[in-house]
């Protein structure tokens, strides 16, 4: 149990905001997690973004809390024998704001480089000629598809994508980090196209968003491909080795095949680690299974409530969704998932899209076998 080997080293909240703890490995190696604040909440509160540094010979960091938390992350890191000076490198589990945001003030203040993803190296540019709104000229590639008003995106994501510009990043090219050869990258793209775990040894899974307890993280769609493709490294030429719910699947997949190989290893999600005055632990394994699950329970949901005849994708959320979570931005949040299902569900040919945004049910149910079908690799 993860309450058993956690050493607290600073107790913050009930939801685990401003946390730090110490885990022990047999190996002698110890990661600690540092958990920095963000800023939504309601329904679809995550917690706190737990972000680990990874001590031993060649020691890093992992995620860098939101946009601001560069400073608050060295206040937490002098709080542990480890020294900014003593870190090989900031590293990445995915370019989402509230993982990436606090990394250019981190490599400023520290002189640590940054290793990215390839992925994330190209994303996170901004390509004014090809972004599909001049509104969203200046905006990271990887932004294209926010749904957010422009309102938001002027007061809150301004300095953030301004600071991605200027990072200086290098990448991760190989299976295993290039400072140390111990510590194993596993590219698992379906929630964000950049999405890395990083395994310690048969010892520890630090896994991101790809797997998370009590939530079920978002999928991605197939459609931000047709923005993204000619930016994408050439060997990504389909959508769905990087983009949407069949990506995703395949990476809960190889997380499974993983969590029977090492079934003793502790996995450290990004989120909820701590959260309501209780530990979460991962069975890797199990957790794997029980997302990919959810996601097979959806898609039958969807097929049920297009028995009643053709909607649109506002119908099936709100028939879908409870309306606690459909509450201001939630709907929009609701509508992303709906979007990725749906995709599967025409891949698998039970459902097509008809008239005035609208879609029907073709009468068949092949989404399960399709869903089995798709290989861990």
């Amino acid at each position: 149990m993860i309450a058993d080997s956690a050493e607290i080293i600073h107790q913050g909240d009930l939801n685990g905001n401003q946390w730090i703890i110490r885990v022990g490995l047999p190996s002698g190696r110890s990661i600690f997690g540092l958990a920095t604040e963000n800023v939504y909440g309601g329904d679809w509160d995550l917690g706190p973004t737990w972000n680990y540094v990874v001590q031993g010979e060649n020691p890093f960091l992992i995620d860098a809390g939101r946009y601001g938390m560069g400073g608050r992350i060295l206040e937490m890191l002098a709080e542990t024998p480890v020294r900014p000076e003593d870190l090989k490198g900031f590293l990445l589990s995915h370019g989402h704001e509230d993982h990436d945001g606090g990394l250019l003030e981190l490599t400023q203040k520290t002189g640590v480089p940054a290793w990215v993803h390839p992925v994330y190296r190209n994303l996170s540019r901004s390509y004014p000629d090809k972004a599909p709104l001049s509104s969203k000229a200046t905006f990271s590639a990887s932004c294209w598809h926010c749904f957010m008003p422009e309102s938001f995106a002027l007061t809150h994501c301004a300095g953030y994508h301004r600071d991605r510009m200027m990072l200086e990043t290098h990448c991760l090219d190989g299976e295993f980090l290039p400072f140390d050869s111990d510590i194993r990258t596993h590219h698992l793209p379906g929630h964000s196209p950049d999405a890395v775990a990083f395994q310690i040894g048969q010892e520890a899974l630090i896994v991101g968003d790809n797997l998370l307890p009590e939530i079920t993280p978002h999928p991605t769609q197939e459609a931000y491909y047709r923005r993204t493709a000619e930016i994408l490294p050439a060997e990504y030429d389909r959508a769905e080795m990087i983009y949407g719910l069949r990506a995703y699947l395949r990476s809960l997949k190889r997380l499974q095949a993983l969590g029977r190989e090492f079934p003793e290893m502790i996995v450290l999600p990004a989120h909820r680690l701590f959260y309501a005055n209780r530990w979460h632990r991962i069975e890797l394994e199990k957790r794997s299974e029980e997302i990919i699950e959810h996601h097979v329970q959806r898609c039958a949901a969807i097929l049920n409530i297009l028995d009643d005849g053709p909607r649109t994708l506002e119908q099936i959320v709100s028939a879908h969704f409870e309306s606690s979570l459909l509450k201001g931005f939630g709907f929009k949040l609701a509508e992303n998932e709906v979007r990725s299902h749906l995709e599967l569900l025409e891949h698998s040919g039970d459902v097509e899209p008809i008239w005035e945004d609208r879609v029907k049910s073709t009468g068949t149910c092949h989404f399960e076998q399709f869903i089995t079908d798709i290989a861990a690799h």
